[in-house]
């Protein structure tokens, strides 16, 4: 059983993370909200970044071009922020990839729709471990592979399924 309003698996009659007193029925298991699985949040990515990806390249290559690679590159992680930050702060929660494979994202303790500081958190942890990458050093480059390669296999870990973004910004990904 879940908490519907923050996703937590409950055991007992009241949730452990924001204390929602939970009284069951046979109709209220059904619909209560699922964490979401690793596979869906992999998908997810997946189409959002091969949404990204000509969009960003454009931007690093114009921007590149006219005052360097690292205000590129920079120019790039901005757009995908913008991205991120402009659907991830609405009432749904969600990305494109969000929406094709049937997750959205909460606040962890509450269940609600994010805050704006909570999306900018979320984004911004891994454009700052992203921004690592840019330096053009082997250190900054394995710094990127080994937290980009926790981070994407935390959840597997985590009993609610959280990445270390979405932990940094107490937030949840859910399935529809």
């Amino acid at each position: 059983m879940y908490c519907p309003h923050c996703g937590t698996q409950v055991h007992g009659n009241r949730c452990s993370v924001c204390g929602t007193l939970i009284t069951v029925s046979s109709d209220d298991v059904s619909g209560a909200p699922e964490l979401s699985g690793w596979w869906r949040r992999v998908g997810a990515t997946l189409v959002d970044d091969i949404l990204l990806f000509i969009p960003t390249y454009v931007v690093i290559m114009m921007v590149t071009a006219i005052a360097g690679l690292i205000s590129g590159t920079i120019a790039g992680l901005l757009l995908q922020g913008i991205y991120m930050v402009k659907l991830l702060a609405r009432p749904a929660g969600q990305t494109i990839g969000n929406r094709l494979v049937d997750t959205y994202v909460r606040d962890a303790t509450t269940g609600q729709a994010l805050t704006n500081q909570q999306v900018l958190r979320r984004w911004g942890f891994v454009a700052v471990y992203g921004l690592f990458g840019i330096s053009g050093s082997m250190l900054g480059t394995s710094i990127v592979g080994v937290i980009g390669l926790v981070d994407c296999l935390y959840p597997l870990f985590n009993a609610r399924k959280q990445t270390l973004h979405d932990r940094f910004a107490n937030t949840i990904v859910l399935r529809k």
